[in-house]
């Protein structure tokens, strides 16, 4: 079929990053009294930002403390985001074999934190732009980040694909009317993925390169 833009996702789809985002939740939790969360409740709150994962995670008070909080999980993540945090297994050499496709990172991760992942990992050179929840009033799975991504990179959208793990991934895609690529190996669990019905789904990064050349 063949891409010619290709939008990833960060967090589950390029890099395992959930040990330092459930250690900083947890930290937070602590230090206002809660019982530690596994990684398996973590890994069901990724994907819409931190807003919603320090709502969902710390759920039930008023405003002030939900943003106290989120001023508290950012503190212990600056901290922590390299602690533990690794590209998947086979997305180098996925990325390198496609080195000569324009690609993008789309993530509802604050846009600073998603830089410095990419930075500290060697990858940012494989992209054009880094787009985070932050970057527009927006996040995914408003169709407008894909939108406003592919008319600043001078993109054509029937040849564009969305490459990620999660619901909103799915659905951003299908609200903008581009394709997409679901990565079984990352946070979502795949009879969610099935049920989004993305039009295709791989099992490891290197699938991804048959499918958009």
């Amino acid at each position: 079929m063949g891409f010619d833009f290709l939008i990833y996702d960060l967090d589950g789809t390029l890099v395992d990053s959930l040990g330092d985002i459930a250690s900083s939740v947890n930290s937070v939790r602590k230090d206002n009294g809660f019982d530690y969360l596994s990684l398996e409740q973590v890994r069901s709150y990724v994907g819409s930002g931190v807003n919603a994962l320090i709502s969902k995670a710390i759920p039930g008070k008023d405003e002030k403390f939900k943003q106290n909080t989120v001023d508290s999980f950012n503190s212990y993540y600056k901290r922590r985001m390299f602690d533990t945090t690794v590209m998947f297994s086979g997305v180098k050499e996925m990325l390198e074999s496609l080195k000569d496709k324009k690609k993008a990172i789309l993530t509802n991760k604050t846009e600073v934190y998603a830089k410095d992942i990419v930075r500290n990992l060697g990858i940012s050179d494989y992209f054009v732009e880094v787009w985070g929840g932050d970057t527009l009033d927006i996040r995914k799975p408003d169709p407008k980040t894909i939108l406003e991504l592919a008319k600043n990179t001078k993109s054509d959208l029937s040849k564009t694909v969305m490459i990620g793990d999660s619901a909103n991934d799915f659905l951003v895609a299908k609200a903008a009317g581009v394709a997409s690529i679901a990565v079984s190996y990352g946070y979502c669990d795949f009879e969610q993925i099935e049920f989004y019905k993305p039009d295709f789904i791989v099992k490891k990064p290197q699938e991804i390169v048959s499918i958009v050349l």
